[in-house]
């Protein structure tokens, strides 16, 4: 943060009750970037709903939305606010938005895990999360990944079903992975939480999220720094 984003967050932060600050860092503690998510055209609201308060339930701080063919809305009412409280990074408006996203978090040091059930190469219960960070793809619920999605992933996954229905529905998919996958990273040794520097922009977000009347606050800081 810049000299004034300082300034700002400091006031703001004078303005939030302890119990909310407290809240703020226990929470921090628990977020990780170690595994993220990856949403493929989904265009259902409910769906993509879900998925949301799932991520910030499991502690899963960003999601990457692909927008090839279908625009990406929630509803409030299943969303609950956890949008606020995540990280969501929109693509769109490239040729191929699939191929730029996950060759991105390539770069970053993603391997990118395609949840498919057309692949028995890796169930659920056998995923190896000390191979290094985690992207998990997810599709679009008529169709599933795209060939583009299938063709750069660097894994398959799959989640073990005992009955007739060949998949979950996706948000359900989600949370099963993410319950799954969350409770083994907690047991292992590897070194899942956010670092201090990548604290502090959340930190400041989440400070502003719980100020009432923000933006006339902050109008009214920025107009004090530079009086």
């Amino acid at each position: 943060m810049d000299q004034e984003d300082q300034y700002i967050y400091r006031a703001l932060r004078d303005m939030v009750n302890e119990n909310r600050l407290s809240l703020i860092e226990r929470i921090l503690e628990q977020r990780t970037r170690y595994i993220t998510v990856v949403l493929e055209d989904i265009y259902q609201p409910h769906n993509a709903s879900a998925v949301f308060r799932s991520c910030d339930g499991f502690g899963i701080q960003d999601i990457h939305v692909i927008e090839n063919r279908n625009s990406l809305e929630t509803i409030p009412d299943v969303e609950l606010g956890s949008a606020q409280w995540l990280s969501i990074h929109s693509y769109k408006g490239e040729v191929n938005n699939t191929r730029d996203t996950l060759n991105k978090l390539k770069s970053r040091g993603y391997r990118i895990v395609a949840t498919t059930p057309h692949t028995d190469e890796r169930s659920l219960d056998e995923f190896d999360l000390s191979n290094g960070k985690a992207a998990l793809l997810f599709g679009t619920e008529m169709k599933g990944l795209s060939e583009t999605a299938l063709s750069l992933a660097d894994e398959y996954l799959r989640i073990p079903m005992r009955g007739f229905t060949e998949s979950f529905n996706i948000s359900v998919s989600v949370a099963v992975v993410l319950h799954y996958l969350r409770t083994a990273l907690e047991k292992s040794d590897l070194e899942w939480q956010l670092t201090e520097n990548e604290k502090i922009p959340i930190r400041y977000a989440w400070v502003r999220n719980s100020v009432k009347n923000l933006e006339i606050i902050e109008k009214e800081l920025r107009k004090k720094l530079k009086s």
